[in-house]
């Protein structure tokens, strides 16, 4: 089976689509994943709307030149926490055509399932989009006020400690719907808790512990994650394991290096490979 690409964190930097765009061409992966934090930060109403241009002009740009570049590339795509939810539609226009979303959804390639979610746990940045309490049980976030985005703009937000939902671990069920997790490839914006894939410089952990009920649970083959730009850095290492799953988050440093990994989704062990280009 040809290689697959998975990279996250982008964050709207020009030299890395550009690098993601080049080694496509020169390998010619079957797949390319985008795993969220795909537009460039932007906050405040102004923002929603510098992203939205980004993903109508310069996402869509990218995406023809891939398919120009190597026509039998999937691309798969969501969103991340930085990226404002009032722009989804932007992804959805070119469903099927340019990219396949996969927020909330499942998609099949070559017949390995493929399901991804962009919730992560309620973070202290601003943006709120995107972030959810974990699994309706106790937790104290650091910042439970900030922003959504709405048509034209963006509304005041604030968690309600009282209500602890939606939650992650509702959303992960749904997902997995009638069974098949086991068999499923999954790409969830937040790694699971506890892992070498969420520390952050403060050596804490702050990945999802609901991600991470839901992989010691259902024990899928493969989880792909971002989120946490510098936790390769810290815990010195891009995978873990919890029980037969393979956790990975490939990183993103900061630079103009577009950080990766490439696998064979057949032989995930014997084929895992990080790799930092540029």
């Amino acid at each position: 089976m040809p290689d697959w690409f998975f990279t996250s964190d982008l964050h709207g930097q020009g030299a890395l689509y550009e690098q993601l765009l080049a080694l496509a061409a020169a390998r010619r992966p079957r797949v390319v994943i985008i795993g969220g934090d795909l537009a460039p930060h932007a906050a405040g109403a102004a923002g929603v709307a510098h992203q939205r241009v980004f993903l109508q002009g310069f996402l869509v740009e990218f995406a023809r030149r891939l398919i120009e570049a190597t026509p039998d590339t999937r691309l798969l795509l969501l969103m991340g926490n930085d990226d404002w939810r009032a722009n989804a539609d932007c992804l959805d226009q070119h469903e099927g055509t340019l990219w396949t979303v996969l927020h909330g959804r499942a998609a099949e390639v070559d017949g390995v399932r493929v399901a991804g979610l962009s919730w992560v746990p309620i973070t202290p940045f601003a943006i709120k989009d995107w972030e959810r309490w974990e699994d309706g049980a106790e937790e104290a976030p650091t910042r439970l006020d900030g922003w959504v985005s709405a048509a034209g703009g963006v509304e005041p937000w604030r968690f309600d400690p009282a209500r602890r939902t939606p939650t992650i671990a509702a959303a992960l069920e749904e997902l997995v719907g009638h069974g098949g997790a086991g068999e499923t490839l999954f790409v969830l914006h937040s790694p699971p808790r506890g892992t070498r894939c969420d520390m952050i410089g403060a050596m804490a952990h702050v990945g999802s512990r609901a991600i991470r009920a839901f992989i010691e649970r259902h024990q899928p083959p493969l989880v792909l994650s971002g989120h946490i730009h510098e936790s390769p850095r810290v815990s010195g290492s891009y995978r873990d394991a919890i029980g037969r799953t393979m956790a990975i988050n490939p990183g993103q440093f900061g630079t103009s290096r577009l950080c990766g990994v490439w696998f064979d989704p057949a032989r995930i062990e014997a084929t895992m490979a990080h790799t930092v280009h540029g």
